[in-house]
């Protein structure tokens, strides 16, 4: 990233908000619609400007959506293997050449900087080549078998479930939308694609990708809208979903997806309550440094985000000066400026709830540091370090999904990991110690599904295709096999054993 590429994408927002906002259809079946009342989206860095907008689809057109998608898929899963994987392929070129474009259109709905804007469209290119390589690996979709005793031809393959609705979140609309889609196509899937309706312009990139893979005809679908077009895929005859949210929408989607005459597949990464712990023998100018990017980074607006500190007493005091230090060098703008290190917060509602939550911080007597809102009209505000609080009160459990971190002081190390595994969540942690048996007993011990250790600039964060997969325990995901990974898209297929005389072998083919 250049001072060249900040000043174009600096230009790029400026033109696109002084132009008229794009209103994005539903496509199924390959025709554009415009089905349902019309919602538009605010720039959150100025609400006072309309950036996109989408159609809330009605119950009926999601239905149309699975159904076509169905009836292509029939034709896809015929595809040869490589077939598949070569057409997926295409969307690397279409990707590359979108970037910049791309970002564009996540910072003005979403408020990302550049850096983080257009690491969305980055982590799709990777997601793209990650996934076809594992894909294309030697046994990748069959199981190694040995001679069937009765002589006959046998294997054990994957085949596709049919249909998977994938349901995405505001905060990465891009990134949560591309990765399922991918790994349902490699498995032979048909897709249906909701959106957003805070990233609606950004959710329909992903269709715009698949249509570069000269995919059959309404293989995949993309609807837009708020709540009900999600209620209606999730009560549709999809075969299975692809969800990224809150978990008591996970729950309640992996409860209805259990009724019926049997049970089908939920792929969800849902919510974290994810905690640093940090003990006496602790860098802690590094831990300070790791725990402010980590809690701060996209306004705390993602599952990933750490939330909760747990220090022991010899550290406590001096790294709650070095973190309330850091804060106040946190820069919050709009995404245009070359400094932003954080955009706004995603909506009006979030302001409210943020102003909420340090509000009753100070009525209860914790320390606070920052939490301001600086003269704007955007849902602009700086991050909120609470201290004090004990590890167990309600603003330490709690998933805020802001700008918005407990301190709080545990005995010991042994009490600092009880405490940091008495959450149902258990998404992302880290410590930082000097102790090796503190550091050993953490890695077998924290219940959560991405972990780090003393690692520089991130406390929580940082996890990305190829290097880390990502992935929660517990109530922060439904399967225990993480996205970004080898494993993941093997999800969106289902085993099957085959056996046939050996004269019909031939038939045996993938």
């Amino acid at each position: 990233m250049t001072a060249v590429d900040q000043q174009a994408f600096a230009t790029g927002l400026a033109a696109r908000r002084a132009g008229e906002p794009v209103v994005v259809p539903h496509v199924v079946g390959g025709r554009e619609r415009f089905d349902g009342e019309l919602i538009t989206r605010e720039d959150p860095s100025g609400p006072s400007v309309t950036v996109s907008g989408c159609h809330d689809a009605p119950a009926e057109l999601v239905r149309l959506a699975v159904e076509t998608s169905r009836a292509a898929q029939r034709e896809w899963e015929q595809v040869p293997l490589l077939k598949r994987i070569e057409q997926v392929r295409r969307g690397i070129d279409h990707v590359e050449a979108a970037v910049e474009e791309w970002a564009q259109r996540v910072a003005l709905e979403i408020g990302k900087p550049y850096g983080a804007a257009r690491a969305e469209a980055t982590e799709v290119l990777e997601i793209l080549r990650h996934y076809t390589e594992y894909a294309s690996r030697p046994g990748a979709f069959e199981d190694e078998r040995s001679a069937d005793p009765s002589g006959c031809a046998n294997d054990s393959v994957l085949r596709p479930y049919g249909v998977f609705g994938v349901i995405t979140p505001f905060n990465y609309p891009i990134v949560q939308a591309a990765g399922p889609t991918i790994a349902a196509l490699l498995a032979g899937n048909g897709v249906v694609v909701k959106t957003s309706h805070h990233g609606p312009w950004s959710g329909h990139a992903v269709y715009e990708m698949c249509a570069a893979m000269d995919l059959p005809t309404g293989l995949v679908n993309v609807v837009h809208g708020a709540d009900e077009p999600g209620k209606a895929l999730v009560a549709s005859d999809v075969d299975g979903i692809s969800f990224t949210g809150s978990v008591s929408v996970g729950r309640a989607i992996m409860r209805t997806f259990t009724d019926g005459p049997y049970a089908r597949p939920v792929i969800a990464e849902m919510g974290g309550k994810n905690p640093v712990i940090v003990t006496d023998t602790a860098d802690l100018e590094q831990a300070a440094d790791g725990i402010v990017f980590s809690a701060f980074d996209l306004s705390g607006q993602k599952c990933s985000a750490l939330s909760r500190v747990l220090v022991t007493p010899g550290a406590h005091d001096r790294l709650v000066e070095l973190v309330a230090e850091r804060i106040r060098s946190v820069v919050v703008a709009d995404p245009s400026a070359a400094d932003a290190f954080a955009g706004p917060l995603a909506t009006s509602e979030a302001l409210e709830r943020f102003e909420r939550l340090v509000a009753g911080s100070r009525e209860a007597g914790f320390t606070v540091h920052g939490g301001e809102r600086p003269e704007s009209d955007g849902y602009f505000v700086r991050p909120a370090v609470v201290s004090s609080v004990p590890a167990d009160h309600e603003l330490s459990t709690t998933e805020h999904f802001l700008p918005f971190l407990t301190i709080s002081k545990a005995d010991s190390f042994e009490e600092a990991l009880h405490a940091a595994n008495a959450t149902p969540m258990g998404l992302t942690a880290g410590i930082y110690t000097g102790d090796l048996d503190e550091a050993r007993a953490f890695l077998y011990r924290i219940e959560a599904g991405c972990v780090d250790v003393n690692v520089p600039g991130h406390a929580t964060t940082g996890w990305w295709p190829g290097p880390q997969t990502f992935g929660g325990w517990k109530a922060s995901g439904s399967t225990g096999t993480q996205t970004l990974g080898k494993w993941y898209w093997q999800q969106f297929a289902r085993q099957q054993a085959r056996k046939l005389p050996a004269e019909l072998g031939h038939l045996l083919t993938y």
